[in-house]
């Protein structure tokens, strides 16, 4: 009896201990959060058949509340695999909007950001003619994006994404190339949370 009287105390006594230890190792809410992360991502192009890309891609995320955040992203285009290359470039910049579902370190996500591509073809043949230096575009393109987060450190997370990419690039001569692409990216990335500081008693 006196025994699991004096485990209680202990267990009493170390409660608030435990709560504290887990409180200061776990990351809390979305809110005034800055996320930055960077990754290598594939993409499926649907055009012809189906294209596998390259991109570096990194991102910069701001949390409005627990539920809403402001993210812009960027994709530099390296290459298509493959011997059929019809991009010689296929930029990206992206802003929208996420809404978040957070717990304890978790957090999934959903997103819509509208954005501009810079699209360059390679050279091609039209009508028999070479079209050797076809000019750099703009195009406009809307994304949406699924994803989540796992934030195992207080400065650093774990990261997954899919995002589907709609667009056209309008040739100078010839049809015109749907931008449409499934980019996948995983990785790791950096955090930092403003807290509000308690006001003085």
């Amino acid at each position: 009896m006196a025994k699991k009287s004096i485990l209680k105390f202990l267990f009493v006594l170390f409660l608030p201990n435990m709560i504290v230890a887990q409180q200061a190792d776990k990351i809390s809410l979305i809110n005034k959060l800055v996320v930055c992360q960077a990754t290598i991502s594939p993409g499926y192009m649907f055009y012809k058949g189906g294209l596998w890309n390259s991109y570096f891609h990194a991102t910069l995320e701001w949390g409005f509340d627990n539920r809403v955040s402001i993210r812009s992203d960027g994709s530099y285009f390296f290459t298509t695999q493959g011997d059929y290359k019809p991009l010689k470039a296929n930029h990206s910049l992206l802003l929208g909007a996420f809404y978040h579902f957070p717990k304890d370190k978790s957090d999934f996500y959903f997103g819509l950001q509208p954005g501009v591509a810079c699209v360059q073809q390679n050279a091609y043949t039209y009508n028999d003619s070479i079209i050797s230096n076809p000019r750099l575009k703009i195009a406009p393109i809307m994304t949406a994006t699924i994803g989540a987060n796992y934030f195992f450190w207080k400065y650093m997370n774990m990261f997954a994404a899919v995002k589907f990419v709609h667009g056209y690039h309008i040739s100078d001569y010839g049809n015109s190339i749907p931008l449409d692409e499934l980019r996948i990216s995983a990785g790791l990335g950096w955090h930092f949370q403003f807290k509000k500081e308690a006001s003085p008693q």
